[in-house]
């Protein structure tokens, strides 16, 4: 089992170091809680300088909330994240599978290693490789 260390906790929203990668699981929450914790989310990636990154998205009103995972990429590759830097997209509901294709898609415009997957543990072994 891998062990994790909390950092923030919020509701919707629960941000942990692990021993590979800082996870975060977003959701279910309203727009603003969300948006606040892919707030939280690339301040504590960026301060930390972490070069890998799980996000793991629940969404029970309305997926495109999670829009906002795109935004802070934006604000991730304009302040900067390590050149080895890797992002994992897992949606635990179907809504967000698009959306956070659309994230990926953005990552990569904006020279950013991202990818969705379907269960953590793919998620896991790719930001471990």
């Amino acid at each position: 089992m891998t062990t994790s260390t909390p950092i923030h906790q919020g509701k919707g929203c629960n941000i942990a170091q692990t021993e590979g990668h800082i996870r975060v699981d977003v959701g279910p929450g309203l727009a603003t809680e969300v948006q606040e914790c892919y707030r939280a989310f690339v301040n504590e990636c960026l301060t930390r300088q972490c070069a890998r990154a799980l996000v793991v998205g629940y969404a029970d009103l309305d997926p495109f909330y999670h829009l906002a995972a795109r935004d802070a990429l934006r604000a991730m590759a304009l302040a900067g994240v390590p050149a080895n830097f890797r992002l994992a997209f897992v949606a635990k509901t179907g809504g967000l599978i698009a959306v956070y294709d659309t994230a990926v898609v953005e990552a990569s415009r904006l020279g950013i290693e991202a990818r969705r997957f379907i269960t953590e543990d793919d998620a896991e072994r790719w930001l471990a490789s």
